[in-house]
């Protein structure tokens, strides 16, 4: 097997035309949102653990820090400091944060309100299990220097802030609410010798000796300037409750700017966008909330005052829930750089930045995600969080469920970067061989997982937006699919179908999970066993004849997979609407019989196009869904020995005519971002491999 990537340029043997070319209408595909995980208590928080890319810990807000591996919630606390925590309302366990050097040291921090009602910020060793926390280490922080108090005296029950996020730095920021009743009537968010409405930002990295636990850094903004009293902790003024923050992280490409989400008072929600090393502002309450004057008979502590980039009214919502920039690969690269957060209420949305040359950003292109991520399924958010790959993830405090934020699904995406991979199935060895598009194909990974007998199947049978091997093994039945959620280190398998069978996996649900499924030729029946219900429910359909080739897509963009045919003797496409119950059907006329049936969505707008490709010519023919069928885009890509293999090779989520080619092992893409103009061309596979996308 060879792979070589200086055949980007349009290859000679291979010559485009266009009939038509449409773009597509939208660069952001639908999103959709998983089941993670279930079965907590009012949780507010999820945290990466940055030692075990399968574990994630969920903050409890009654005092118990909660361990999910592999998606499963264990039963086992990692941390339980109920007995020390006062919960109820915004008061609680509210914050966790790993230590940079967690790997090492062990140390973690979380951020409570204790029996009192104040803050406390405590430290805390993990013990000989990395799952289970030593409750024992336990050191509150004292603030003020060694004899100060192991707390900070809240004198209201609510705007407790409560998140600890570790910069890009390495030093720990604080968030403090301003203290709570309303319109900060102690105007502490601007006095500079109260820590309350500031964000703060300490050394944590002391020795266990250290009497206060933290230093304060020698590059804090206000040790040589700035108001008179200003507590040397203080990073910057002006918050009311910043409940949740985070950082665009470097460490997956981000520019280390702090983003902040102030929770409002009687009207406007707001974003706080921070360059990276921007210390020393003050974003402006109690005098302005948002971009608006509020209470102005004290000035401020100093200007100027800095607005947010991006605000809405209770018109919208009611509380927001700050969350992250997007530098994951699943949803895609239009999603990049963008920001998501959310409203208590359960509404999603993301904005753009705009970076100008001072560093500050602009936010544009507000788009909402609430439909698309399920509705009411979300119930009320708390919180998002990120896994070790920048993924990310919603937390639903009502009903106790953790969820994952995934792009539409593709066809061949392995490694989880919303672009198709080249993969080739080889039978003799039962071995798959799949050449990385997230690495420029310059890496690849091999799996063994099948007889020669076996039928590949490949889909995503566990939901965690990215491709399983899996195959279907006609003498018996069985279908085995090889988790790549652990790793590849789990698998399930499932008895479905007859030995005549043609198996036919696909999302029928809708449940993001792709379904075992067979249609059976000698009576035209579809047999689909839902992953929904675990696989001990299933649906059956009529649709088709024995002569009929079975496409499953989603033609009616409702997010579920369409029993549909094809059938060449008359070049039909006939499509059972699941959008309407399997009540409706949508026929067209599209191909010759001796055409390849090659379906996608070439245009870009959600739903699967009728497609051939004619070997005789080499020609691609797309009847676009976005114009209700009436135009179509034609291609000459390939030769007439050629195997059809469609997919989105390069992310801008429209599928490209491409082809493997047996004879030499060459795959070469016709690239639709570039309006066909340009290809990719790779040597990847053998004679007697089996492409991964190939069409029937």
């Amino acid at each position: 097997m060879s792979r070589s990537t200086s055949g980007r340029s349009r290859s000679r043997s291979l010559v485009v035309f266009l009939i038509c070319i449409a773009a597509a209408d939208d660069a952001y595909g639908d999103l959709r949102a998983r089941l993670h995980a279930s079965g907590f208590t009012s949780p507010v928080g999820f945290v990466q653990d940055p030692t075990d890319r399968t574990v994630q810990f969920v903050i409890e807000q009654q005092g118990r820090v909660r361990v999910v591996q592999n998606g499963v919630l264990l039963p086992t606390s990692f941390l339980d400091v109920q007995n020390a925590v006062a919960f109820g309302g915004e008061r609680g366990l509210l914050g966790l944060a790993f230590a940079p050097d967690y790997a090492t040291s062990g140390r973690f921090f979380v951020n409570f309100t204790n029996t009192a009602g104040d803050t406390v910020v405590a430290r805390f060793v993990r013990s000989g299990n990395p799952l289970v926390a030593d409750p024992s280490s336990r050191f509150d922080l004292r603030w003020g220097g060694a004899g100060g108090p192991a707390f900070i005296a809240q004198p209201f029950a609510n705007h407790n802030g409560g998140d600890l996020v570790f910069g890009p730095d390495g030093f720990l920021y604080i968030g403090l609410g301003d203290g709570g009743s309303g319109n900060d009537p102690g105007n502490r968010a601007q006095t500079p010798s109260e820590w309350l409405g500031k964000m703060l930002r300490i050394d944590v990295n002391v020795p266990d000796a250290n009497p206060s636990g933290y230093q304060v850094p020698s590059t804090n903004p206000f040790l040589s300037g700035g108001p008179v009293g200003t507590r040397p902790e203080i990073w910057s003024f002006g918050l009311r409750n910043p409940w949740r923050y985070s950082f665009d992280d470097p460490a997956h490409g981000g520019t280390g700017a702090l983003i902040i989400a102030d929770v409002g008072q009687n009207n406007w929600e707001e974003v706080d966008y921070e360059p990276p090393n921007r210390g020393g502002r003050n974003y402006g309450w109690r005098y302005r909330e948002g971009a608006h004057d509020n209470v102005t008979s004290i000035p401020p502590a100093f200007q100027p005052l800095v607005d947010p980039v991006h605000e809405y009214d209770h018109n919208t919502g009611v509380a927001i829930m700050g969350g992250f920039v997007y530098r994951g690969h699943a949803l895609g690269p239009a999603y990049h750089g963008r920001y998501f957060f959310a409203d208590l209420s359960g509404r999603v949305w993301s904005i753009a930045f705009t970076i100008d040359q001072a560093g500050e950003a602009h936010a544009s292109n507000l788009i909402e995600h609430t439909a698309a991520l399920g509705g009411s399924q979300l119930g009320t958010i708390t919180s998002f969080g990120v896994d070790a790959d920048g993924e990310l993830y919603i937390v639903s405090y009502g009903t106790g469920k953790i969820f994952k934020v995934l792009g539409p699904g593709l066809t061949g995406d392995f490694d989880g970067d919303a672009i198709a991979d080249l993969a080739v199935f080889r039978a003799s060895t039962g071995a798959w061989h799949v050449l990385k598009s997230s690495t420029n194909h310059t890496t690849s990974q091999s799996f063994s997982w099948g007889l020669s007998t076996d039928t590949a199947v490949p889909g995503d049978y566990d939901g965690d937006g990215t491709i399983d091997p899996a195959i279907y093994r006609p003498s018996t039945g069985l279908w085995a699919v090889l988790k790549s959620s652990t790793n590849y280190t789990t698998s399930f398998t499932v008895s479905w179908g007859l030995n005549t069978d043609v198996p036919v996996p696909g999302d029928y649900d809708g449940d993001g999970r792709t379904d075992p499924a067979v249609f059976r030729p000698s009576t035209g029946s579809w047999f689909v066993l839902q992953s929904s219900a675990n696989y001990t429910t299933s649906l059956g359909v009529s649709w088709g004849l024995s002569t009929d080739m079975p496409l499953p897509a989603d033609y009616d963009g409702d997010g579920k997979v369409d029993p549909a045919i094809y059938r060449p003797s008359t070049g039909l496409w006939a499509v059972l609407k699941s959008s309407t119950n399997y009540a409706t059907s949508l026929t067209v006329p599209w191909g010759l019989s001796t055409d390849v049936a090659v379906p996608g969505d070439y245009d870009g707008d959600g739903k699967v196009d009728p497609a051939v490709y004619r070997p005789s010519t080499g020609s691609w023919y797309l009847l676009q869904s976005s114009t209700n069928y009436t135009t179509s885009v034609g291609a000459s890509w390939g030769l007439s020995t050629d195997v059809p293999t469609p997919g989105d090779y390069d992310g801008d989520r429209r599928t490209d005519p491409a082809i493997f080619r047996p004879s030499t092992g060459l795959w070469a893409i016709l690239k639709s971002s570039t309006n066909y103009t340009s290809s990719i061309v790779v040597s990847w596979g053998l004679i007697t491999d089996t492409p991964i996308n190939r069409r029937p």
